[in-house]
């Protein structure tokens, strides 16, 4: 079960674990970019400015020399930076596991690309091509299935993400059997995110309270009977008891205890370094080229938010706290 990816990360957690900074796991957005126009998504409206290959392979280096195990490259669509490959061969090199969450488009037509990563998450919404091609583009859906053919083929862990909406909603048990089927582990999202790139009622698709509860307690149900679901039980329940799904994120009162901003960073494409992705904290952030990595990242540690139901960060939450839930979670998973 403990292989030795678990034992560079325990080594790792005892090396840097104590010091003021240790940002484990890192979610870098490359570009808001993108080379398709999904029906829910307007990242590609935001405009930000874009770090050079030169300031992320700082960055990188950086990141490693504090510890951090895992990077995982997000957009827009990471993949269409003409120096995807090169920041990937940046990260391996310097000892980081390197993820990306894309479409597939680009890893399909160079599938030299999966050489210089370790982990792929594809978006893929539905299992019926005229379903997933609706909402994310024309000829989407044929290219994300064969990404995840191409990975696995290519000895690369992958993973299905699958963001839900009214659109989508009953297509779950159909979805967490392709997976299932293809030996793939399936993280179910609802479409409320907290990033301004996306809207909570976009063209009706987001799910009502009601449909957000009950999605994520028969998530907690599969998980129970050992279905390849991404995280544990506790975290699907923790969604399901989530009292408002349009109120992504709860306060404190102080400093919060959370582990984003200290565990996990989100760095923004222009070297903006924030706590996650759906913060709501009273936070500004510093900016990595402007006041430096490690000032950026000690400012990120110190913010108001203290909760939010999103079942990826809750299960950080439980990995920061020992829970051994999570940890068995983290031990079956390649």
């Amino acid at each position: 079960m403990i292989g030795p990816r678990h034992i560079r990360m325990i080594r790792a957690f005892l090396r840097y674990g104590f010091r003021e900074l240790h940002p484990f796991e890192v979610q870098a957005l490359l570009t808001p970019a993108c080379n398709l126009r999904c029906t829910y998504c307007r990242c590609y409206e935001l405009g930000t400015p874009e770090m050079s290959t030169e300031q992320w392979t700082a960055i990188l280096r950086g990141l490693a020399r504090l510890g951090t195990q895992r990077v995982k490259f997000q957009g827009g669509e990471p993949t269409i930076r003409k120096d995807f490959a090169e920041l990937c061969r940046v990260s391996r090199e310097s000892g980081i596991t390197t993820a990306v969450v894309t479409n597939g488009i680009r890893l399909v037509a160079e599938p030299a690309l999966f050489e210089v990563l370790d982990e792929v998450v594809v978006s893929l919404d539905s299992v019926e091509p005229g379903v997933h091609d609706r909402l994310r583009g024309h000829g989407s859906h044929a290219r994300a299935v064969r990404a995840l053919e191409l990975a696995r083929e290519k000895g690369v862990a992958a993973y299905a993400n699958m963001v839900v909406s009214t659109a989508t909603l009953d297509e779950l048990p159909a979805m967490l059997d392709f997976c299932e089927a293809r030996g793939l582990r399936l993280n179910a999202q609802p479409i409320t995110f907290g990033r301004e790139a996306f809207g909570s009622d976009i063209h009706g698709l987001s799910l009502s309270p009601d449909q957000h509860r009950a999605m994520h307690l028969r998530l907690v149900g599969w998980k129970r009977e050992g279905r390849p679901l991404m995280f544990s039980a506790a975290a699907y329940r923790h969604a399901a008891r989530w009292d408002d799904p349009s109120t992504l994120t709860r306060r404190s009162r102080g400093d919060s205890g959370c582990m984003a901003g200290r565990f996990y960073v989100h760095i923004e494409s222009n070297g903006d370094v924030w706590p996650c992705s759906m913060h709501g904290a009273d936070f500004r952030a510093k900016n990595i080229l402007s006041d430096g990595l490690e000032e950026a990242l000690r400012n990120a540690r110190h913010h108001n938010c203290a909760d939010c139901y999103h079942a990826y960060l809750c299960e950080r939450r439980l990995l920061a706290r020992f829970d051994p839930r999570a940890i068995l979670e983290l031990l079956t998973r390649r």
